[in-house]
């Protein structure tokens, strides 16, 4: 499978689509937004955390880096989605088959927001779509936007806890990541857990279970090497491929007369690192 660089700009956004989730940010990110004090802003704002949130995190926390983060981390995460399977005859889920997605750190269910935003109705109705994310604001909002993205998948629910999966409920699994591999609060116990799930799948399924990670380039930190070892010494051979895709970059914009959001967009490309994973016993 080739992988070939794509570009995402100001023109190619299916504004159709897009729309669901303007809703779901003006009434649910935007109604949480108004309820944060200026000082509350400016600490989420802090120039150290760059999105990276502890499950204990403040609210005001979540509500900020949903707000400027989640629309350029779907944005990032569809495309790879469209990229991974480009030109290819399986791309999922194919008519016939159900497609299980694990939204691991799910934020709040970026992954479902570039689901709804890259597949047709026809292969939305065979999503089922399960997220996971330890911070309690992240999950309220998430369900939240849910109600707005997630109107054409088969299902769409958070889990309090990965114990809680049933990897036997798709015909096909697909494990996503959305910028967790350079979160601190990931340890070894975490990639631990995630991969005795992902073995759980692998050693449930009738084919092979496929994982998808996006995350920022060029930064130290990134945990996945250490989970691809844990999977192989699990007697799994992950199969790897980088996914290359340029997505430029838009922020929120409230300066609308009517003050709904509107979109920034900037000269500049996130800079992605992401790989596509095909996982076998």
């Amino acid at each position: 499978m080739a992988f070939a660089e794509c570009s995402r700009g100001r023109g190619v956004s299916d504004m159709g689509r897009d729309a669901a989730y303007d809703g779901a940010f003006d009434t649910v990110i935007g109604s949480q937004w108004k309820l944060i004090s200026d000082e509350q802003r400016a600490a989420a704002a802090s120039g150290g955390r760059r999105g990276r949130l502890e499950p204990e995190a403040p609210d005001a926390y979540a509500v900020h880096d949903t707000r400027r983060y989640q629309r350029g981390h779907a944005d990032v995460f569809r495309e790879v989605f469209n990229e991974a399977y480009k030109d290819s005859g399986h791309a999922p889920p194919v008519k016939g088959e159900r497609l299980l997605v694990v939204d691991v750190g799910a934020g709040a269910a970026t992954v479902a927001v570039a689901l709804q935003e890259a597949l047709g109705n026809a292969r939305q109705r065979r999503i089922e779509y399960v997220a996971f994310d330890p911070n309690l604001m992240m999950r309220t909002l998430g369900e939240r936007i849910l109600d707005y993205v997630a109107k054409g998948f088969r299902s769409a629910k958070y889990v309090p806890t990965l114990d809680d999966l049933d990897p036997n409920d798709g015909h096909r699994v697909l494990f996503a990541f959305s910028y967790v591999a350079h979160q601190d609060a990931v340890t070894t116990d975490h990639l631990e857990q995630w991969a005795s799930v992902i073995e759980e799948a692998v050693d449930a399924a009738d084919r092979a279970v496929e994982l998808i990670y996006t995350t920022a380039a060029n930064l130290s930190g990134d945990k996945f090497p250490e989970l691809c070892a844990m999977l192989k010494r699990a007697g799994i051979t992950p199969k790897t491929k980088p996914v290359r895709v340029k997505v430029q970059r838009r922020y929120p914009s409230m300066d609308g007369s009517d003050g709904r959001v509107g979109w920034d967009w900037q000269d500049r490309n996130w800079q992605v690192q992401a790989e596509h994973w095909v996982l076998r016993s």
